[in-house]
């Protein structure tokens, strides 16, 4: 059979099988001009955003590229759905591979087939295939059985299952025909394509000719058009399927500096502050709308969402994308007016209209979204500078938070109506010295408004004294010098105010020579140390977690007092998300005499938000759960007697909510240092 097969291949070739090839030829051009065409709007419609280089750091961006591409090290952190989309993408590759290397098996030999390479080709296809299929059918069923609430199904979806079952199903049918008409010399087929073996035994044999006519028909029109139209849709339809390109680059052009850092604003070239158009935008973020792919995940870990808040970090994306896609230029038209895109105007507000004033002033800046999402979305950037525009241009915000603006402004700090100075905290703790009298330390206390001016956490900064004192550290304060690090500012929107507070505090700390500095607040860790080097403000930053591990290891510390204590640990988010400060602050804990340590169940890169990010020190919950109570609940569940904190702002938090769910008697919040100083002896060692 094989040989009459092959005898026949000239009358095949010339009243089948050309015309089938000039018709693919065809389709392929098609697809091709598609594909220029839908590349050619994206980079219009990327060209309304403005200049943002990510164009450094070629290398790393590659690698980064490669280990979330290939080895999907955020999607499978959530196992269903990570082995899920592992299946579907390896065997997708797995079978585009196949296919792409089954033509070299008849450049080998057009005789005698099969070679080799046809054999490993076809086998490597079919595992493609079933992998494909068995991670299609765990999509289907989480999609449509399990419908977790964060998936919204929309006609495309189903459509796309639709569509690849058909192109696998037609192919397996292909090869199926050609093994049930010997077409190919008798080979192990159960081996080489054991699912094309399958179908064959249940098709019918064919003699050669029609063999040969319903192969090619059967190609070109069940296997091969559909694909070919599939390609086309994908790129003209806007499905979501166009991920497949759109999150690599994502991910390769996404931020490579400190994830807590925000972009700066140049004060002095700009006309209007923040954004609010979608124009306003850079090129990065509006690639950013265009690469998500509607997963849910940053929705599934939002506390304000969560908590009943009307924020959705999925939502927010979503609604500026399309808003983004109706401003876009009409590419035709541009097609008319010589390339040159330009916007057009809808008569709808972005900020209002798109993105309601709650939603914006709805997020924490936990980062638990950008943390969560598999395409690297950069969401928070958005919400400042949607923000920064309501602070600055329209001189909108909540009234609790222009107060505590207008205190920095004011008094150099947060905390309206205290009567305490900067430096009351110390006073009776030997060895704080001030810089401005003896600026020969071996490092700066940089206090923060909360702990040095508000009572409950003016004992974590007492607290902190008394372990330095004990360990013997030659420590200095700036006292009245030092002003608020402007982290507030910048989180509610003040941009101008931040980078004010932020000059102001770089000259002081350039004055004294200052090298290495220690804080207790997270907030005022994070700005100091990935912040302020963006306007010259280079020191060495470490917080007060990460020193007193460091002391413990250097024997500066002895721990003696058993504190007999079941405790939990709440990762704050400016510590833990925006700085991957996790391991130090457990070092610590377990180092504690007499200490049980419980994990919550969110912890680490998973940690609930307190609620006080963002600003929301000073804003009103209005709407929902208070954040706060639903992170108490879940220390709670511990039945620990301690919740330990490293950050003023989730002490205070949970101070709140505690008292507010009449659980005083279960659970104390301590700050780290405190529980510390609780568990010094009397007597430490002579430095």
């Amino acid at each position: 059979m094989g040989d009459l097969f092959w005898a026949n291949q000239n009358i095949y070739i010339e009243n089948i099988y050309r015309p089938v090839i000039l018709g693919t030829l065809i389709f392929f051009v098609v697809i091709a001009a598609v594909f220029v065409f839908g590349l050619f709007r994206h980079y219009q419609l990327l060209r309304m955003g403005g200049k943002e280089n990510r164009f450094d750091q070629i290398p790393a961006r590659i690698m980064l590229v490669l280990k979330e591409i290939f080895a999907h090290m955020k999607i499978i952190k959530e196992p269903y759905p990570g082995i899920m989309h592992l299946l579907i993408f390896w065997g997708t590759a797995l079978f585009l591979i196949g296919k792409i290397i089954r033509p070299f098996s008849y450049a080998v030999d057009l005789s005698s087939p099969p070679q080799a390479v046809f054999l490993y080709s076809s086998l490597l296809s079919e595992i493609g295939a079933v992998m494909m299929i068995i991670g299609g059918l765990l999509a289907i069923y989480r999609r449509y059985i399990a419908k977790p609430s964060r998936l919204d199904t929309k006609p495309d979806d189903t459509l796309i299952y639709v569509w690849i079952f058909i192109i696998l199903l037609t192919g397996f049918m292909a090869k199926g025909y050609r093994i049930a008409a010997g077409g190919i010399e008798p080979t192990d087929w159960a081996t080489w394509a054991p699912v094309g073996y399958l179908f064959s035994k249940m098709l019918p044999t064919f003699d050669t000719q029609s063999y040969n006519e319903v192969l090619v028909w059967h190609r070109a029109v069940l296997h091969t058009l559909p694909a070919f139209v599939f390609l086309i849709y994908i790129m003209v339809n806007r499905s979501r399927i166009q991920h497949i390109l759109l999150t690599p680059l994502n991910v390769f052009f996404s931020s490579l500096g400190p994830k807590g850092a925000l972009v700066p604003v140049d004060l002095e070239k700009a006309e209007t502050f923040g954004v609010s158009k979608i124009e306003g935008f850079t090129w990065k973020q509006l690639m950013d709308l265009d690469a998500c792919t509607r997963c849910g995940r940053c929705q599934d870990n939002c506390p304000a969402h969560l908590s009943g808040k009307e924020l959705s970090p999925k939502k927010v994306i979503q609604d500026l994308k399309q808003h983004w896609y109706d401003s876009g230029p009409d590419i035709f038209g541009m097609l008319r007016n010589k390339f040159k895109g330009k916007g057009r105007e809808t008569g709808v507000s972005m900020i209002g209209d798109v993105i309601k004033h709650d939603v914006i002033w709805d997020c924490t800046t936990c980062r638990a979204c950008q943390e969560a999402c598999p395409a690297y979305i950069e969401h928070i950037n958005k919400i400042i500078d949607m923000r920064r525009n309501l602070v600055l241009d329209q001189a909108e915000m909540p009234e609790t938070a222009e107060m505590a603006l207008r205190c920095i402004e004011e008094r150099g700090h947060t905390c309206k109506g205290t009567t305490a100075c900067r430096t009351d905290w110390c006073g009776d703790i030997a060895g704080a010295k001030l810089l401005a009298k003896d600026s020969n330390v071996e490092i700066v206390y940089f206090v923060g408004c909360s702990a040095a001016l508000e009572d409950r956490n003016m004992k974590v900064s007492k607290a902190f004294g008394k372990i330095l004192k004990a360990a013997n550290v030659n420590f200095g304060i700036l006292g009245e010098e030092e002003s608020c690090c402007g982290d507030p500012a910048r989180r509610i929107g003040n941009e101008y105010l931040f980078q004010m507070q932020a000059m102001k505090n770089i000259e002081t700390l350039k004055k004294y020579n200052v090298k290495r500095i220690v804080v207790t607040c997270p907030h005022g860790y994070n700005c100091l140390k990935n912040e302020y080097p963006q306007f010259g403000g280079e020191f060495e930053v470490i917080h007060h977690s990460q020193f007193i591990a460091e002391l413990i290891s250097q024997g500066r510390l002895k721990l003696k007092n058993n504190l007999d204590k079941a405790i939990t640990y709440h990762d704050g988010c400016y510590l833990g998300r925006h700085n991957s400060v996790y391991s130090e602050p457990r070092t610590v804990i377990n180092a504690l005499p007499g200490v049980q340590f419980k994990e919550m169940a969110r912890h680490a890169n998973k940690s609930f938000c307190c609620g006080a990010g963002g600003g929301h020190m000073w804003m009103e919950e209005k709407t929902g759960v208070r954040i706060s109570e639903m992170r108490t609940e879940q220390a709670l569940e511990t039945n620990s007697s301690v919740v330990a904190t490293a950050c003023p702002f989730c002490l205070q938090m949970f101070e709140d909510a505690i008292k507010a769910k009449q659980a005083s008697e279960k659970i104390k919040p301590l700050d780290i240092a405190e529980l510390v100083a609780l568990a010094i002896a009397d007597e430490q060692p002579q430095k």
